[in-house]
C-alpha cells in the first residue's frame, strides 16, 4: 500500500530526490531551500528551533490556520496562537506545548524527562505509530528547548528590570518557587499585591512560628538569652529589637516602635518583662544588653523581679569601649591620626588611588568608627607587606614625583609619614598590644555557646598584654589598668560560674580565689531561688565534680581533651552522677556572651525598609523581618540539622585575625566613599576633620 503524503508537502517543492536520505526541498512561501522531511517542513512552517531549519517569514495567515488545525486535530483543540515572532510567543508557546502534551494529561516540568513527554503536536492524526516511534524524538527536543529558552528569557528580564542581584538566582527559595510554579502548570495565576501583603504574609508568619517551636522546646533544657538593642530607622522612628539567642541559634521575637516614649529603664523593663512572660521565666537564663545607663537600670529591675535571671553586659560592647579607651591614649591617638591622614588622602584623590593600585594588589581599608575594633583592623591592614610596600614604592616612583599633587604641602606631609620608620614601628606596637583584645572579641562576637570561655580568655588577655616587651612599661601599665576597669564592669556571676563548670578549666579550679567563689555562691542561691536544700545539693555535687569523686568523672573518656572542649555534650554524657549540677551546667554553658546578633539584625531592617519602600508601616516591617531572620535560621537548621553550636578555642586559633570581623561589619560600618575626590585645595586640617567627624557609635542606642 502506497503511503499518502501529509498536508505539509503541499507547501514545498522537491528540488532533488535522494535514494538513501531526505530530499532537497524548497518552501513555496519564502523560497528557503533545505534538506529534510515532514518534520522539518512542519518545524519550518511553525517556526520551531533546534531542527536545523529556519522559520518561514512569508507564510500566509490562512495557511497558518491550516497548520494550526493540523497541530491540534489530535485532541480537538482550536486555539488562536501565533508562533511566528519569538518575541510574542513566550506565553503562546507554553499554551501550544501544554495542549500538545495533553494527549497524556502531562504538563512538562523541570523534573519531566524528554522520554516521559507525550508526542509533539506537529504529528497529525493520520501519522502512523511507526513514524511516531522512529522520528518523534527530535521534535520533542525542539519543543523542550523552545520552552526552556522562553523560561530563561522571562527570568532574566525579571532579574534585570527589577534590579535583583544575579546571585539571588541560586537561592533555595527561588528554586523552590520555580519548581512549584512548574508543577502548578500554565493555568497558575500568582497572588495579587493585596493578597501577598495581607493573607499570605500572615500565613507565612504562622508557618515560621510553627517551625520555630522546635527551637523553643530546646529552651526548656538549655535555656536562652534575651538580647535587645535600639536604633532609628530611615523615617527616624526609634525602634527596639528583641531577640532570643541560644546554642541552637538566634530567634527574632519582636520589634517595638517607641516613638513618643521616654526610653527610661522602667520603659525598657516593661518591654522585656512582656517578652520574658511570653517565653517563660524558667526558660530564660540571662538578659544581655549594652552599657547604656537605662539598660543597666532595666537589667537590675529584671534581677529583682526574677532572681534566677541574670543581667550581663555585652562583651563586644565592653571590649569596643576598651578599644576606644586605648585610642584616647596620647601616643596611640597620634599614630591613628597619621594613619588616617594617609588613607583618607589617597582614597579621596582618584589619581593617587589609581597610582597606589599599580603598586599594590591589596586595597586600603578606609577609616571609620572604632566600633568592633575597626581602628585596629585598619592599622593591621597598613602593616601588611603588600600595603606598606606598595605605599613606599609609590611615593618614591617617578610617576608620583611628576604628579602635581605630590608637590603640595599635603602631598609632602604624606610622603614624610610613609617614609618615617618610627611611624611604622609605633603602628606595629599598637597592633601587638591590641591583638589579644581582638582575639577575645572574635571569640565573643559569634553565634553559639561562648559563655564558658570568656572569663579565662579575658584573664589570659591581660597577662599577654602585661608580658609585651615591645612597648614601654609605663604605657603597658596604663593599658592594663584600662583593661581591668572594663573587665570589672563586664564580669558577672554567670561568667565565673561558667568558668568553674567548663571541663577544660577543671585543673585550674582546684584552688579558686574568694572573688570567684563568691560569684559561684551567688549563682547557686539565685538558681535555687532560696531553696537551701537544693543549694546544699549543688555545692556537694560541685565538690564531687572538682575532686572527681564520682565514677563517671573518672573514666578515661571524661578526661579526653577533645571531648572536654565540647562542654555541653560533656555534661550530657558524663554528668549523670550529679543530676542537679548537670542541669545547671548545661543551662549556663549553653549561653552566648554578647548582643551583637541584635545589632546585626539592623542590616535586615535596612534591606527591607529602604527609601523606595519608606511607606511601610512598622507592623508590616516587623513581620517581614520576622520572616526573613527566622527563615535564615531554619535554612541553616535544614542544612546542618538541629544541633548545638559549641564554640571551642581551636576554632578561634584557626581563623584569620581580622577577616571574619571585616565580613560581618561590611554592611554595618559607615565607610567613607572612596569615589568622592578631595579638592586640590583641601588642607590636612580638613582631612583630619573628615576622619574625626564620625566618632559616634554605629547605632543610636536606647
Amino acid at each position: 500500500m502506497v503511503k499518502q503524503k501529509g498536508f505539509e508537502w503541499d507547501h514545498v517543492t522537491i528540488l532533488k530526490k535522494s535514494d538513501k536520505g531526505m530530499p532537497t526541498i524548497q518552501c513555496k512561501h519564502c523560497g528557503h531551500a533545505f534538506v529534510g522531511g515532514p518534520f522539518r517542513i512542519r518545524a519550518h512552517l511553525l517556526g520551531l528551533k533546534g531542527l536545523g531549519v529556519d522559520k518561514c517569514h512569508h507564510i500566509d495567515a490562512a495557511i497558518k490556520e491550516e497548520v494550526k488545525k493540523l497541530v491540534f486535530d489530535a485532541n480537538g483543540a482550536n486555539v488562536d496562537v501565533n508562533v511566528e515572532s519569538s518575541q510574542e510567543c513566550n506565553a503562546q508557546d507554553s499554551d501550544i506545548a501544554s495542549k500538545a502534551f495533553s494527549h497524556a494529561n502531562v504538563v512538562p516540568t523541570s523534573s519531566t524527562s524528554i522520554n516521559e513527554m507525550p508526542p509533539s503536536p506537529c504529528f497529525s492524526a493520520s501519522t502512523s505509530k511507526k513514524r511516531l516511534m522512529n522520528n518523534g524524538e527530535p521534535l520533542k527536543v525542539s519543543w523542550q528547548k523552545q520552552l526552556d529558552k522562553n523560561a530563561d528569557e522571562a527570568i532574566r528580564r525579571f532579574f534585570f528590570v527589577e534590579d535583583i542581584p544575579d546571585f539571588k538566582i541560586g537561592s533555595v527559595y527561588f528554586c523552590d518557587m520555580i519548581k512549584a510554579v512548574a508543577n502548578a502548570g500554565p493555568s497558575y495565576k500568582p497572588p495579587s499585591p493585596n493578597q501577598l501583603r495581607r493573607r499570605h504574609l500572615n500565613e507565612e508568619v504562622k508557618y515560621v512560628e510553627t517551625e520555630i517551636m522546635r527551637i523553643r522546646e530546646k529552651w526548656k533544657t538549655h535555656g536562652c538569652t534575651i538580647v535587645s538593642d535600639g536604633w532609628s530607622d530611615t523615617k527616624n522612628r526609634p525602634i527596639i529589637n528583641v531577640l532570643a539567642t541560644s546554642a541552637y541559634g538566634t530567634v527574632f521575637l519582636k520589634s517595638i516602635d517607641t516613638s513618643g516614649e521616654c526610653k527610661s529603664g522602667e520603659y525598657i523593663f516593661k518591654i522585656l518583662k512582656d517578652v520574658i512572660l511570653e517565653i517563660g521565666p524558667s526558660n530564660v537564663v540571662q538578659v544581655c544588653m549594652d552599657n547604656a545607663s537605662n539598660c543597666v537600670v532595666a537589667g537590675r529591675m529584671i534581677e529583682r523581679e526574677w532572681p534566677m535571671i541574670f543581667f550581663t553586659r555585652c562583651t563586644c560592647h565592653c571590649l569596643d569601649l576598651l578599644f576606644e579607651d586605648i585610642g584616647k591614649c596620647a601616643w596611640v591617638g597620634n599614630i591613628l591620626k597619621l594613619a588616617t591622614k594617609i588613607i583618607v588622602y589617597i582614597t579621596r584623590k582618584q589619581y593617587a588611588l589609581a597610582m597606589y593600585r599599580k603598586f599594590s594588589d591589596k586595597e586600603l581599608l578606609k577609616p571609620s568608627t572604632t566600633r568592633f575594633a575597626y581602628s585596629y583592623i585598619v592599622l593591621s591592614n597598613l602593616l601588611d607587606d603588600r600595603v606598606k610596600g606598595g605605599l613606599r614604592r609609590m611615593v618614591v616612583s617617578e610617576q608620583w614625583c611628576q604628579w602635581k599633587g605630590s608637590k603640595t604641602q599635603q602631598g609632602e606631609e604624606i610622603v614624610s609619614i610613609i617614609l618615617d620608620t618610627n611611624f611604622w614601628a609605633n603602628v606595629k606596637k599598637i597592633v601587638n598590644v591590641c591583638k589579644p583584645i581582638l582575639k577575645v572579641l572574635r571569640l565573643a562576637d559569634r553565634e553559639g555557646a561562648t559563655m564558658g570561655l570568656i572569663f579565662e580568655c579575658t584573664q589570659r588577655m591581660i597577662e599577654e598584654i602585661k608580658n609585651n616587651e615591645d612597648v614601654d612599661r609605663i604605657m603597658l601599665d596604663e593599658i592594663r589598668e584600662m583593661c581591668l576597669q572594663r573587665l570589672t564592669m563586664l564580669h558577672s556571676p554567670l561568667h565565673a560560674t561558667s568558668f568553674l563548670l567548663h571541663p577544660i578549666w577543671r585543673e585550674k579550679i582546684q584552688e579558686i580565689d574568694d572573688k570567684i567563689n563568691t560569684s559561684w555562691m551567688e549563682t547557686v542561691m539565685r538558681y535555687a531561688n532560696g531553696d537551701l536544700v537544693l543549694s546544699g545539693v549543688l555545692l556537694d555535687e560541685f565538690y564531687a565534680y572538682r575532686t572527681q569523686e564520682k565514677s563517671t568523672f573518672q573514666v578515661p573518656m571524661a578526661n579526653d581533651p577533645t571531648r572536654m572542649h565540647k562542654a555541653i555534650k560533656w555534661w550530657e554524657t558524663f554528668g549523670t552522677c550529679t543530676p542537679n549540677l548537670r542541669k545547671l551546667a548545661i543551662r549556663v554553658l549553653s549561653q552566648g556572651s554578647c548582643a551583637s546578633s541584635c545589632e546585626r539584625n539592623w542590616s535586615t531592617f535596612s534591606l527591607i525598609h529602604t527609601k523606595k519602600r519608606n511607606k511601610l508601616t512598622h507592623a508590616h516591617v516587623e513581620k517581614l523581618v520576622y520572616i526573613h531572620t527566622n527563615h535564615c535560621l531554619l535554612r541553616r537548621i535544614k542544612e546542618r540539622g538541629l544541633c548545638l553550636m559549641e564554640i571551642t578555642l581551636d576554632m578561634i586559633d584557626k581563623e584569620d585575625d581580622d577577616e571574619r570581623l571585616l565580613v560581618m561589619q561590611k554592611q554595618d560600618e559607615l565607610i567613607i566613599d572612596g569615589s568622592d575626590e578631595v579638592d586640590e585645595d583641601t588642607t590636612m586640617d580638613d582631612i583630619e576633620d573628615m576622619s574625626d567627624k564620625d566618632d559616634s557609635p554605629l547605632c543610636t542606642d536606647f
